[in-house]
């Protein structure tokens, strides 16, 4: 899929959806680790667009990452990138019409995910398919859990466990504590994100400032990004 025709799709599906939220985000770090996230002793300014919506019979969250380096990326001889991932889940409990819900378990879905990463040389692509949860968890109003089965045309095909979580409002202030994790047989990849509502400017309660400490592992290797980025995030 293009960048042109992830953008329609994107609008797309916000049209059809019974709620929807978007932002967009700038960051900026200096990835100088040793891993397919950094640079070359530089910085990297990313743009991420995400969108997560409701509907009759599911969710989906997507997103898409343009990022420029300062120079070069330090295992490519390219200094832009574009990613996305687009992940659709159904509800079993809205398809059958039975509450799935049990324990801290509110709902149980079907989850599908598609990876992609769009490459001069050889596009990057994985397809995930496994199954999901949302989850009551205290002191969080967002937890989801998904269990997939990855499919990649570059690396091991493996399984993927990923947690996303929103906690807003931190001890009842403007503070929110926004992120995700993703564990696989072969790495760990971990972005949260904490950010402060500004609610003094004409987009008060829609702009946000902050940073997302964005940490990637493979495992039993010496391959690590460790990166503390500060950014504002602007929501609709």
């Amino acid at each position: 899929m293009k960048l042109p025709h992830l953008l329609i799709f994107l609008i797309f599906t916000n049209t059809l959806s019974a709620f929807s939220t978007t932002n967009v985000q700038y960051l900026y770090g200096n990835f100088n680790g040793n891993s397919v996230f950094d640079t070359l002793g530089r910085g990297k300014h990313t743009i991420t667009v995400e969108n997560f919506s409701t509907y009759a019979y599911g969710d989906f969250f997507g997103f898409v990452d343009f990022a420029l380096t300062d120079g070069k990326f330090k295992y490519d001889d390219k200094s832009s990138d574009i990613y996305f991932e687009l992940s659709p889940r159904i509800s079993l409990s809205k398809v059958s019409g039975s509450n799935m819900s049990f324990l801290f378990v509110k709902d149980v879905f079907m989850a599908a995910q598609y990876n992609r990463q769009l490459h001069k040389f050889k596009d990057y692509y994985a397809t995930l398919y496994g199954v999901g949860s949302d989850l009551e968890i205290k002191g969080f109003d967002v937890f989801g859990l998904n269990f997939y089965k990855k499919n990649q045309n570059f690396g091991k095909h493996t399984s993927q466990l990923s947690a996303n979580y929103i906690s807003r409002n931190i001890f009842d202030t403007n503070f929110t504590l926004d992120g995700f994790t993703d564990w696989t047989k072969e790495d760990f990849l971990s972005q949260n994100k904490l950010l402060y509502k500004l609610g003094y400017l004409p987009l008060s309660g829609k702009l946000y400032i902050g940073t997302e400490w964005h940490y990637y592992r493979v495992k039993n290797t010496d391959t690590k990004s460790n990166v503390l980025q500060a950014m504002f995030m602007l929501v609709w």
